[in-house]
């Protein structure tokens, strides 16, 4: 018989109301939500977990991540239980998906999109192909589709005519297509094209500069009639303008990543400093564009684009919503972008994203109110995922203890590529860094 336990915290909040409820207990069977009920009708017999002064609520889901094995401690403690993979290699990622649905304690749900399908060349090795021509594109969409990726990832060296193609094949076959776009393609291209997603803000050149709010809207305009959804990643862009910030040298949280990683983020000024005024100027150009997309209803998902500089797995996405909240964004808004409206975008609508009957049991408890506080989000207490308590002292451990090793995974041997220890000539910086 499976297990019963009782959740009560002092609020709940269910991934889509605009309060959370008081008095209100969620009662666990197995890996799924059964009850959403007042505390007193919880029934006798069933384990109780009390969390005083906390804040029950649906756990993160990044959006947009670069995934390595390594950062499933990370990913766990954070409270982030899903993630969707934006690119890596294709063999890779859906063994590795499989791991995790096999073992939730190794890491977050995973959704992929296999391969980066690039123009020529690709930007990244080990997790991106380049195509010469439409049909080379429809031939790997049809490849991948075939693998049984979830969504389809078009990158930034293609061709208007390859990505109409990579749309139009990845639409035949059922899947939902993101793209990061190259430069020169428009707002009015992204409709065109038939996107459904766009990330990075690529194609959306009003809002990288201090535009009108005319300008602005036009361009909305174009994202709104053809709903066009934006994962906007704030927090990649501040980061790049920030490489040699000593601040994040003192950040705790790096304690969760391998000695790799933070020799990468070391060494990263050296082939991208250059372009870090560009970034932090555009920042504030960003936020005001993100604010205004929020106002006039265009639907935001919410990811990271770890693991670039300075983005800790998991812990970036508690940064990226207090970005949404500097930008004006309210907290309960931002909060729905990494729970009900991200779980919609990756296909998981109604499966996760929400504290409801019959939805996953994944969740994260944070001490204080994170709906009026924003940052209370970091403060986490307990993860479940999949019905089961994470043992957040062990994950450390597990992190810690691979933190000398060298990860062989794709996407750490792509940025060790791309990022050598030695000068070298500086690669295209907007839009193919991530």
């Amino acid at each position: 018989m499976e297990s019963r336990v009782a959740l009560i915290a002092d609020r709940v909040w269910d991934g889509v109301a605009v309060q959370s409820r008081l008095g209100t207990a969620v009662i666990l069977r197995g890996n799924q939500i059964e009850a959403v009920c007042p505390m007193g009708d919880v029934p006798d017999g069933i384990t109780r977990q009390s969390y005083p002064n906390c804040t029950l609520l649906p756990g993160l889901i990044d959006a947009h991540v670069h995934y390595s094995g390594v950062f499933g401690p990370a990913f766990l403690a954070a409270g982030v239980t899903t993630v969707r993979d934006v690119g890596n290699g294709l063999d890779w990622i859906l063994e590795r998906r499989e791991r995790h649905a096999a073992d939730p304690s190794l890491g977050p749900d995973i959704v992929c999109c296999g391969l980066l399908i690039d123009g020529a060349p690709a930007f990244w090795q080990r997790i991106g192909r380049e195509h010469a021509d439409a049909d080379s594109v429809r031939r790997t969409v049809r490849e991948e589709a075939g693998r049984g990726v979830d969504q389809i990832k078009l990158y930034a060296a293609l061709s208007k005519e390859q990505l109409s193609a990579g749309v139009d094949e990845a639409h035949r076959h059922g899947k939902f297509v993101l793209a990061h776009l190259g430069s020169g393609i428009t707002a009015d291209d992204v409709v065109d094209l038939g996107l459904d997603e766009t990330e990075h803000l690529t194609g959306c050149e009003a809002a990288w500069r201090a535009s009108t709010t005319d300008a602005l809207d036009q361009m909305i305009d174009r994202l709104l009639a053809g709903r066009v959804i934006m994962n906007p990643t704030l927090v990649v862009w501040d980061r790049l303008g920030r490489l040699v910030d000593h601040a994040f040298n003192f950040d705790t949280r790096r304690r969760w990543m391998p000695q790799a990683y933070l020799d990468i983020w070391k060494w990263y000024p050296r082939v991208h400093g250059q372009r870090r005024l560009v970034y932090q100027t555009a920042v504030p150009c960003l936020k005001r564009g993100l604010l205004r997309m929020h106002e006039r209803g265009v639907r935001l998902g919410l990811g990271t684009d770890t693991p670039f500089p300075h983005l800790v797995p998991g812990f970036s996405v508690h940064d990226e919503l207090a970005m949404y909240v500097d930008c004006g964004i309210p907290p309960v808004d931002a909060l729905r972008s990494a729970t009900s409206i991200n779980a919609g975008i990756i296909g998981k609508s109604g499966r996760i994203g929400q504290i409801a009957v019959g939805f996953e049991a994944d969740m994260l408890i944070v001490q204080g109110d994170p709906l009026q506080d924003i940052d209370a989000i970091a403060n986490v207490h307990s993860v479940w995922r999949q019905g089961r308590a994470i043992d957040l002292a062990a994950q450390l451990a597990r992190a810690q203890a691979t933190a000398a090793t060298v990860p062989e995974d794709p996407i750490t041997q792509a940025l060790l590529i791309r990022v050598p220890k030695s000068d070298g000539p500086i690669p295209p910086a907007l839009p193919a860094e991530n």
